[in-house]
């Protein structure tokens, strides 16, 4: 993952382009499909039922009828238990003649989709595409958007294997205007819009103007959500990769939302084939079939999302690229495409306060924490007045979503204890990084973990307060 030092060589010339499509959300067509497919078996097992009168519980073979999907679905995937999908959405460029065309395109979007076919878990690793990463099959380092441009898929492939050390088994590229297309073919989608969205680019094709609130988006304005970068007039919370990947997260929730409610659809066959239309993979249409049928009740929480982070800096030849954090990248390969679950533990951040009257009590906690893998905890000096009666436990919106629950029984809170909001940007849109925030408070002292227990000397103490 260590950069070379030699510069990627410039573009050819060509007319002046610009770059019109940031096609968010390549998930959304697995899980689209994925849904569209299941309310398909649907409606389906209802016509069979009709004319037989057989009962919901042969869905299997009703869809087996139509030669559409295994018995066995995990037979699409001999010897495989986890599947893991390289989703990329390519940018569009415009010729002078407002000609759109693709030749030389960059991933604008780029993620690793995981399938779990035994857990029927879903999960996906977004890589920002200012990522600052070696080209496979090159002597150069480049931003990663570049490697699609280089090489098409198998490029792509190649060079994020080399990043997250795990080869994608299968591709799936989303067509120019795709992610517009499915969302039409939805009827819209709803989703809550945190801040607003102001920005125009005439030359770019994109004019987003969005309010607060909760509201119904078309194509046009779910494209916009998801590919709003910065507004027109200054700094807005919104601004950057990391927001816009947030929404693209979003968005996708509110697909599959809106997709598993459709049980009204008269021809499933329709928005299987508009998803179908929108892509370019390498799986089959029957492979796509079966991970219908083992995904086919994936829910919200079965999706677990995370995305890399890095540090801005400048490359070789000057331009803004973020330097990847290889421990963080490791980590979270191995949680979220390898199922090493103590990986998630040891990437998730904790921060302990002690609002009780015990010294050392939050450092002995935050040590006791990392016993059981929680290796990112860390203790913060508590500022209110107030003591708390009750121990206070705010997931600020971490990627790792069982850890809240987990932490919470490991010192002997009820799960209930757990609220999960995330930390919002302020006006000037700058956010702390989330974490898991344990406020330890006065009935937490009747059942002190052993572990916890707070040395008589007080001698763990690190900062100036109680912690």
């Amino acid at each position: 993952m260590t950069p070379t030092n030699k510069i990627a060589p410039p573009p050819k010339k060509s007319a002046p382009l610009i770059k019109r499509l940031a096609l968010a959300f390549l998930f959304v067509f697995c899980v689209l499909l994925v849904a569209a497919i299941f309310v398909g078996a649907r409606m389906l097992i209802a016509r069979e039922g009709e004319r037989t009168g057989k009962g919901s519980d042969n869905w299997i073979q009703a869809i087996g009828d139509l030669g559409q999907i295994a018995v066995d679905p995990k037979a699409g995937f001999p010897g495989k238990t986890r599947v893991n999908i390289l989703c990329m959405g390519i940018d569009d460029n415009w010729t002078n003649s407002d000609v759109v065309y693709t030749k030389g395109a960059r991933t604008d979007t780029l993620f690793m989709l995981s399938l779990d076919l035994n857990t029927k878990k879903v999960s996906m690793l977004s890589i920002p595409r200012d990522s600052f990463v070696p080209i496979a099959g090159k002597d150069y380092s480049s931003k990663i958007n570049s490697a699609y441009s280089v090489g098409g898929p198998a490029t792509a492939e190649a060079t994020v294997a080399q990043l997250l050390g795990v080869v994608p088994d299968y591709y799936v590229v989303i067509k120019i205007d795709g992610t517009k297309t499915m969302v039409d073919a939805l009827g819209g989608v709803d989703l809550e819009v945190e801040h607003e969205l102001d920005y125009d680019d005439n030359w770019g094709h994109l004019h987003v103007h969005l309010k607060p609130g909760v509201q119904h988006l078309n194509g046009d304005a779910a494209v916009g959500f998801a590919r709003f970068r910065h507004g027109n007039h200054g700094v807005t919370p919104e601004d950057g990769d990391e927001r816009r990947i947030y929404r693209q997260h979003v968005l996708l929730r509110a697909m599959v939302d809106r997709v598993k409610s459709v049980s009204n659809i008269v021809k499933p066959n329709a928005l299987i084939d508009t998803a179908m239309s929108c892509i370019a993979t390498d799986l089959s249409r029957t492979q796509l079939f079966d991970l219908g049928a083992i995904f086919h009740s994936v829910q919200q929480d079965d999706i677990q999302t995370a995305q890399l982070s890095g540090d801005d800096g400048r490359g070789p030849n000057g331009a803004y690229v973020m330097k990847l954090h290889d421990d963080e990248v490791r980590l979270m390969s191995s949680w979220l495409l390898q199922g090493d679950d103590s990986a998630g533990r040891a990437i998730t951040p904790v921060i302990v306060k002690n609002g009780t009257k015990v010294e050392g009590l939050g450092q002995r906690t935050a040590e006791y924490v990392k016993s059981y893998g929680y290796l990112n905890a860390k203790v913060a000096t508590y500022t209110e007045k107030a003591v708390p009666a009750t121990t206070r436990m705010a997931d600020g919106g971490v990627a790792n979503r069982a850890a809240g629950a987990e932490l919470a029984s490991l010192l002997g809170e009820p799960a209930t204890r757990v609220v999960r909001e995330r930390v919002k940007p302020n006006k000037y849109g700058w956010a702390p990084p989330p974490a898991v925030v344990i406020t330890l408070g006065t009935e937490y002292t009747t059942h002190i973990p052993p572990q916890a227990v707070p040395s008589p000397s007080g001698a763990d103490l690190t900062t100036t307060s109680n912690p």
